[in-house]
């Protein structure tokens, strides 16, 4: 079986989903797959991450397109080629360790990636906005305009991500099979949710 967690950013799905993994035995995947992939195309992890951030919109890529195909503009838009070197590096990532099976999967646009199918189990957490902002603000030692703008950040990147490259909605209930409001339990008891529903599939 594979889990992919989705989530809003300061919902707090990081520690579910480490106790899921470690309640089903999985392998837990989340750091190491910026590391693959930088490996495989000889560039940092942090070059991985930044490609996944920059919330750029689809007519932002199409300009870029365009202007590949002008050689006086070519030279200074090469870096943009690599956005669809990094998601093949990614997506081609994802499907290796899914195919190890009994793996737990964070974020990557995974959910979308793999899509649905009886092995997969894709779970979305969130919580509401407010809640996300005392979250991060108690659990990072930051301030509440600090964890405002990056709880917002996030979410944009993350849903341009998921728009422009994959065509989905973030946090759209049908692109899952199970979603949680983090904010309405405990680690342990939102953990033994989606631990069940794995269960229940295999």
């Amino acid at each position: 079986m594979i889990v992919t967690i989705s989530n809003e950013y300061g919902c707090g799905a990081l520690a579910i989903a480490q106790r899921v993994a470690g309640e089903l035995g999985y392998e837990y995947v989340d750091r190491q797959l910026p590391v693959v992939v930088a490996k495989r195309l000889s560039v940092s992890p942090e070059a991985v991450e930044a490609s996944e951030d920059t919330g750029r919109s689809l007519g932002e890529r199409w300009i870029t397109s365009l202007e590949r195909a002008t050689p006086e503009l070519a030279q200074g838009s090469m870096a943009e080629d690599f956005d669809e070197e990094m998601l093949r590096g990614v997506q081609d990532a994802v499907r290796e360790y899914a195919s190890h099976g009994n793996v737990l999967i964070v974020g990557r646009g995974a959910s979308a990636i793999l899509g649905a199918h009886p092995d997969v189990v894709r779970v979305f957490m969130y919580a509401p906005r407010a809640w996300r902002i005392g979250h991060i603000e108690q659990s990072m030692g930051v301030d509440a305009k600090t964890a405002e703008a990056e709880v917002d950040r996030v979410d944009r990147s993350r849903a341009a991500y998921l728009r422009d490259w994959y065509g989905a909605t973030f946090g759209d209930p049908h692109g899952y099979d199970l979603c949680i409001d983090t904010s309405r339990l405990s680690e342990t008891r939102a953990a033994g949710i989606v631990v069940t529903a794995v269960r229940a599939r295999e």
